[in-house]
């Protein structure tokens, strides 16, 4: 008998095995930031990932079927909203990342995964409010009033005036923690796509399927460009009172908030850029960049990468270091 010249459909056992392995493991992770506290959050975040890794190594097919099965796993456990928080929020991530590995810039590729993650934020926060009538992006005031208790334990259990200018402080971000959903989505989706992305990248950095590479974190500088929207914020409280007034105060707060990030990043990258430059130990540095991240540092680090989008400080020292 002659054989076939045409492609042998043999079935795929170890692809089987690998996406029920990458299932279970992204299945874990999820379930993690639910029932195990401070990990499980680390844990929430990197779920997507086994499911991203399923779909480069083998096929989008199998990263479909393993999506698919880890929400219908969740819904007999759990129910519908975890299932579906999975479905729109993990699956979706993951899927991105896995398509991002074919983009030819890093840069490029994470923009795309950021604007996937805020898309599945935005329905899952939609199909939430519709089945339970309970926004899942908006903090539980009682929550957050202790949280910010128990930061400045210290503050309010001292000076009277200062522990009244704190509280006050406390009641305004409570008020206008409703006018942040959309800031919190976009700053909350950004994280998660950044990081999500540098481990996809590190997993598959000795395979032949690889992720574009992005820039190092010293060298990340955002446009002057952006320097706009913090000039529209501080315009639009000039604006005349209207029926639209709540419009422009959630714009203004927002584009304060997103902008402040930027600059935020821009100040601590160029932080790290002079910490490399002068051979700083990498743990000392990430000790300080964590230093940094504290309230009354991190207003100078706002600062500082705002004066770096205008004048490039690094160019200005690398040219200053030629001249001499």
């Amino acid at each position: 008998m002659k054989e076939s010249n045409g492609p042998r459909r043999v079935f795929a056992g170890t692809s089987l095995v690998r996406c029920l392995a990458y299932s279970f493991a992204s299945a874990f992770l999820f379930c993690s930031g639910f029932f195990v506290p401070l990990v499980g959050m680390a844990g929430l975040m990197f779920s997507p990932v086994p499911l991203a890794l399923l779909g480069v190594r083998e096929n989008r097919g199998w990263m479909i079927a393993g999506v698919l099965f880890v929400g219908t796993f969740l819904f007999i456990l759990f129910g519908p909203i975890l299932s579906i928080y999975f479905l729109l929020e993990e699956g979706l991530t993951g899927f991105a990342l896995a398509l991002s590995s074919r983009a030819k810039k890093g840069n490029e590729a994470l923009f795309f995964c950021t604007v996937v993650s805020i898309v599945s934020k935005v329905l899952f926060m939609t199909a939430d409010v519709v089945l339970t009538g309970h926004n899942p992006f908006l903090p539980d005031p009682r929550a957050l009033r202790s949280a910010i208790m128990q930061m400045y334990v210290g503050l309010l259990s001292g000076d009277v005036q200062s522990a009244a200018a704190l509280k006050e402080s406390m009641d305004q971000v409570i008020a206008l923690a409703p006018y942040m959903i959309p800031s919190l989505i976009i700053t909350w989706s950004m994280l998660d796509s950044l990081l999500n992305y540098r481990l996809c990248e590190a997993l598959q950095r000795k395979r032949e399927v690889r992720f574009p590479s992005l820039h190092p974190f010293g060298l990340w500088r955002f446009p002057k460009s952006i320097l706009w929207p913090m000039l529209l914020a501080f315009l639009l409280p000039l604006l005349p009172e209207t029926e639209t007034s709540a419009l422009w105060i959630m714009l203004e707060i927002n584009l304060k908030f997103l902008v402040s990030v930027f600059f935020f990043l821009e100040g601590i990258s160029l932080v790290w850029w002079w910490l490399l430059k002068h051979r700083i130990h990498f743990v000392l540095r990430v000790l300080m960049l964590l230093l940094l991240t504290l309230p009354i540092l991190g207003l100078w680090m706002i600062g500082l990468g705002a004066v770096d989008i205008c004048f490039d400080l690094r160019t200005f020292r690398n040219r200053a270091a030629k001249r001499m």
